[in-house]
């Protein structure tokens, strides 16, 4: 009872508390700085937690995740991307690359190691593992993997981010489930992202170092 306890104060704190801090700007602090920190505390906790499993970090996917389902999901993703942009801020479309091209390549390059994979081991591999057993299912426990995904995205104050976290939020779930493999979760989580950024759509993401 006093473990339950405690895992549930300490989900509300990292996955509600620290998000409504930045949103409501209490402390000074780069957010990206804040997502390393909760990333280092996240890696402590599964490595010396013994009944937590550290050996799956970077296994392959399984047969029922290739890259043929990758590919669908990402033409998927680039149309209604390319929609939205078109439709709500058609002069924006590849505006990242086409006017700040230097800042576009430092973004693609850091972004995979500074955000997707700090986002995916702290609400995949460690939100599935460590709070597991305050969930009656792993599908409830999917559910709230994919809605704490969407609260973190409060701290860029609009609609689009926190709506477009949560559908990618349940398609990282779905991804996670199926093969069990950070490493490919975080590869779609990565590609995602730089063509948010890419086409258009990164102004609701994005905030510099």
């Amino acid at each position: 009872m006093q473990n339950r306890l405690y895992l549930t104060l300490e989900l509300c704190i990292l996955f509600m508390g620290i998000p409504l801090v930045f949103y409501f700007e209490l402390v000074a602090i780069p957010k990206i700085a804040a997502l390393l920190g909760v990333a280092l505390f996240v890696v402590l906790v599964l490595w010396f937690d013994e009944e937590l499993d550290f050996s799956q970090l970077f296994t392959p996917p399984g047969e029922k995740v290739s890259a043929r389902h990758l590919i669908k999901r990402s033409i998927a993703v680039v149309l209604t991307v390319c929609g939205l942009v078109l439709i709500l801020h058609p002069s924006e479309f590849f505006y990242f690359p086409r006017e700040q091209p230097v800042v576009w390549m430092v973004v693609m390059l850091l972004y995979p190691l500074l955000s997707a994979l700090p986002q995916e081991l702290t609400y995949r591999e460690f939100f599935f593992q460590r709070y597991r057993t305050l969930f009656p299912s792993e599908m409830v426990l999917g559910i709230a993997s994919a809605l704490a995904f969407s609260t973190l995205h409060i701290i860029y104050d609009n609609g689009w981010a926190i709506g477009l976290s949560l559908v990618a939020g349940f398609m990282f779930v779905e991804t996670y489930r199926k093969s069990k493999s950070l490493y490919w979760v975080t590869v779609e989580h990565t590609l995602y992202g730089c063509l948010v950024f890419t086409l258009g759509m990164g102004r609701y993401f994005y905030e510099a170092f």
